[in-house]
């Protein structure tokens, strides 16, 4: 498989001076191939959203490259970076915020194709109806409103408002956390088809677990800006090397009694209640084991392991990858 989008040592700092600082993504990188679902795990506060907007410099990184399809982002001009926007979209978390409600379903499906001049009058009409169509919108609605439609419809024509200039990577920001349960196994479904149909590639973004367990192919969990453990999910989920990816994996329930680190490992704090000084590890004021030495003084970097895996502990030990 071929790699769609490189991110190498990004990161993004917000604020000035030392006490205001924030390192929202702190020397983040990360592979996605082509055709797979990359998902990128951690609680509110890890830097997620931040990285799903830096990919396509929504906002700017403060340093670090993005890379698509061996080509580099961060110093593109706006005729350039626009180019590149149109086979990168982003499908953002809550549909009613994210849709002008003073807009009809045609214009708001419709409007990527005329600000990017792809299409107009009959011909951009059908294209609208025939997007609709495609996400299991009704296509005689074209002239209704957001607030007449449900949340999950609302999903859906945010989903087809993406597509609509046929993208080849699509940036999933948490797209079924504002929906009821039973409407979000009819959009992860719908998801799951259009990547088939659209030969898609995703960056999902969640706090889900199960949403990662059912879609993805990768996975990555961030904590406080910082990548801590990433690789393929069955051998994430099945082996977790990192405390703070067993904590999250210990809701869900499992017959499988090799995961026994699961019944070790619980978060009894929160990323607000248990801060981290800036010095050694990011996770170790919540870590159940966390050690005096070395876990409260250097934070540890990512170490490859066999499968794959990389793991930032110092509770593991480095493995040479076979």
């Amino acid at each position: 498989m071929n790699t769609i989008l490189e991110v190498r040592n990004l990161s993004k700092v917000f604020g000035g001076g030392s006490k205001t600082t924030v390192r929202a993504v702190d020397d983040v990188s990360l592979s996605i191939e082509e055709g797979s679902t990359f998902g990128l795990l951690g609680e509110s506060g890890s830097g997620k959203s931040t990285l799903a907007r830096l990919i396509p410099r929504l906002i700017e990184p403060t340093s670090g490259e993005i890379i698509y399809k061996g080509r580099g982002l961060q110093h593109l001009k706006d005729r350039e970076l626009r180019t590149i926007r149109e086979q990168i979209q982003i499908v953002f978390q809550n549909p009613f915020s994210s849709l002008n409600p003073r807009m009809t379903v045609r214009q708001l499906i419709g409007e990527p194709l005329i600000v990017h001049k792809r299409s107009s009058g009959a011909a951009l009409e059908q294209q609208v109806r025939d997007m609709m169509n495609l996400v299991g919108l009704n296509p005689e609605h074209t002239h209704r409103f957001p607030h007449e439609f449900s949340g999950g419809q609302r999903q859906r024509i945010g989903i087809a408002r993406a597509l609509i200039l046929e993208p080849k990577l699509l940036i999933l920001d948490e797209p079924t956390s504002a929906l009821d349960v039973s409407v979000q196994a009819q959009v992860l479904n719908l998801l799951v088809d259009l990547q088939k149909k659209l030969r898609l590639t995703y960056l999902l973004i969640t706090h889900d677990l199960s949403v990662v367990r059912y879609m993805c192919d990768q996975v990555a969990l961030m904590y406080l800006g910082k990548i801590v453990e990433q690789g393929e999910k069955d051998h994430v989920f099945h082996s977790p090397m990192h405390p703070y990816t067993a904590a999250l994996l210990k809701d869900i329930p499992s017959t499988d009694p090799d995961q026994r680190m699961l019944e070790q490992v619980s978060l009894e704090a929160d990323i607000v209640s248990a801060p981290w000084s800036g010095v050694g590890c990011r996770f170790s004021p919540r870590c159940p084991a966390a050690q005096t030495g070395q876990c409260k003084t250097i934070e540890p970097q990512l170490i490859g392991l066999p499968e794959r895996q990389q793991v930032a502990c110092h509770l593991v030990h480095t493995i040479p990858e076979t």
